[in-house]
């Protein structure tokens, strides 16, 4: 049993602060302002003093195994001020790890170097000529390939739309298909190794809970079966909770691995995105006027889907970053609901970085939820600037937090990694520091929830976890200092000190060994 005194941040429906908490067992068994004396002879009091205690943060929207396979793998080059400091970055780590099939690294913008444009293929070859190499962009809809995997690209992928060879870039279609080829490459070990210590990496943040969007190129969909057999011994061992979303149209796939949901983005993505400047537009780019972006597929292909899918009982997501794309996921759900009527579907929308009028009371209305990325507000890689070129008077109203939920749908947030830094403390700084439109920020307790309450929520895991209640499950996190009594301007200084589920800290570290011996016991644990 455990006691905690101070600030107890509940986020319940009442959004009640309360004195104490005390857990046992794994489960929270009192929350009030007075701790009563049967509680006082058993266990000794966890003093919080300036600190505070919240539950636990989700990412509901994260990319797990690309993110992980990058940060814990391979490199990550955003930070990079200029080419020569990305093509050092590359040297470095080659001469660190000499044994390589193939690399996949991620962050190059044209935004955040001197030069303003992406890196080459002949930049790329001056440092890495012998191996495979692929850089992601920042935006996760294109990339820069090397000569050396040029070599080994099937001609299919040559010939699709957005593959240029002579710069080494790739664009739409040619995106996906390259990048899962790229990544068909990867030694699965490295990818077992990753997906272990991504997840002691996202504990670090304060982060107990994922919703992780996997299917990405690699063969018999190796990702999923990794992801499942590892976050099964994560959840044996420590805890970690992860909630897998199968980015596929194939309905029979998902069925057949019992899965409960589908979708995300790759198979599932409507659209493109505002760094390509192919995200699907009901006008054209400011900039461009022959230009309304691309849709992925027809509406009839995503009308089908969604049909079938929510027939199954599965719960949909499908990525939709302009308003044209968000409106054909919206007719799509609606003629889903009206085919075979769900009450409580929580089929969900993700990015939703431009949203009509009448689209925000439809999503209402249906209640359909959106999962945004607060980081993207206050990317460098993708500055304002950027955006007012592209989409004019438009971006004031992209990502319209506050009128999303004044129109009553549910709200969560993720972090759409290895887009943005999967870190709740960024996202919950972005969320109430709009930079396009301050009226739509919103206020503290309201991205706390986003990062907590709705993402267990948007899960169905909201009558055991997200908000600290008498009979929930004890996960929490202690940050050094009580956000509500921050200026949002300050939330940055917020750090995580302690992450706790149920009811005990989190220990990092897991062998392979381990890893299997755990999957083996824990294939019951829920994911």
């Amino acid at each position: 049993m455990h006691i905690y005194h101070g600030k107890i941040i509940s986020l319940d429906t009442d959004n009640n602060i309360y004195n104490y908490l005390v857990e046992n067992q794994g489960r929270i068994v009192y929350v009030g302002d007075s701790l009563l004396p049967e509680y006082e002879k058993n266990s000794s009091t966890i003093e919080l003093g300036q600190r505070a205690l919240l539950p636990s943060f989700g990412d509901g929207h994260l990319h797990f195994s690309n993110w992980a396979l990058i940060a814990a793998a391979y490199f990550d080059v955003r930070e990079a001020k200029n080419i020569p400091e990305i093509q050092a970055i590359i040297q470095e780590f080659i001469f660190q790890n000499k044994k390589l099939k193939a690399i996949i690294a991620f962050g190059v913008s044209k935004h955040s170097v001197e030069e303003k444009r992406l890196i080459c293929r002949e930049e790329l070859d001056e440092v890495c000529p012998d191996i495979p190499l692929v850089i992601v962009c920042y935006d996760g809809h294109s990339a820069v390939f090397n000569t050396k995997l040029l070599e080994k690209f099937p001609t299919e992928i040559k010939d699709l739309p957005g593959f240029k060879e002579e710069k080494g870039h790739l664009f739409n279609e040619a995106y996906f298909a390259g990048t899962d080829y790229a990544t068909s490459l990867v030694p699965p070990l490295d990818l077992a190794k990753g997906i272990i210590k991504g997840f002691d990496l996202l504990a670090e943040k304060g982060i107990g809970l994922i919703h992780a969007t996997e299917g990405i190129g690699f063969p018999n969909d190796l990702d999923i079966t990794m992801v499942s057999l590892i976050a099964r011994a994560r959840t044996k061992k420590n805890q970690f909770q992860t909630r897998l979303f199968f980015q596929t149209m194939e309905v029979e796939k998902v069925l057949k691995r019992k899965l409960p949901r589908i979708g995300g983005c790759f198979a599932t993505a409507l659209d493109g995105c505002f760094g390509a400047c192919d995200a699907a537009l009901h006008e054209p780019y400011t900039n461009d006027p022959n230009n309304m972006g691309i849709f992925y597929q027809s509406e009839e292909e995503v009308f089908e889907f969604v049909k079938k899918a929510n027939r199954a009982g599965l719960q949909v997501e499908m990525h939709a970053i302009g308003d044209a794309a968000v409106s054909r996921a919206v007719n799509a759900i609606e003629a889903a609901l009206d085919d075979y009527p769900r009450e409580d579907h929580r089929h969900t929308i993700i990015h939703a970085c431009i949203i009509r009028p009448d689209d925000l009371k439809k999503i209402a209305a249906l209640g359909i939820g959106i999962t945004l990325q607060p980081g993207f507000l206050i990317s460098p890689l993708e500055p304002a600037e950027y955006l007012t070129e592209i989409l004019g008077d438009r971006v004031k109203g992209s990502s319209p937090l506050q009128s999303i939920l004044d129109a009553g749908i549910h709200l969560s947030g993720g972090s759409d990694a290895p887009v943005t830094y999967p870190d709740p403390i960024e996202g919950i700084y972005g969320a109430c520091n709009h930079p396009y439109d301050p009226n739509q920020s919103v206020s503290i307790i309201d991205a706390l929830k986003m990062y907590t309450y709705e993402i267990a929520r948007t899960s169905f895991d909201e009558k055991e976890r997200g908000s600290l209640e008498k009979g929930k499950i004890a996960d929490m996190v202690i940050l050094n200092q009580n956000p509500l009594e921050l200026d949002p301007q300050d939330l940055l200084s917020l750090k995580v000190e302690k992450l706790f589920l149920r009811g005990e800290e989190y220990k990092p570290g897991m062998g392979l060994g381990e890893m299997l011996w755990n999957s083996f016991w824990g294939r019951k644990e829920k994911i």
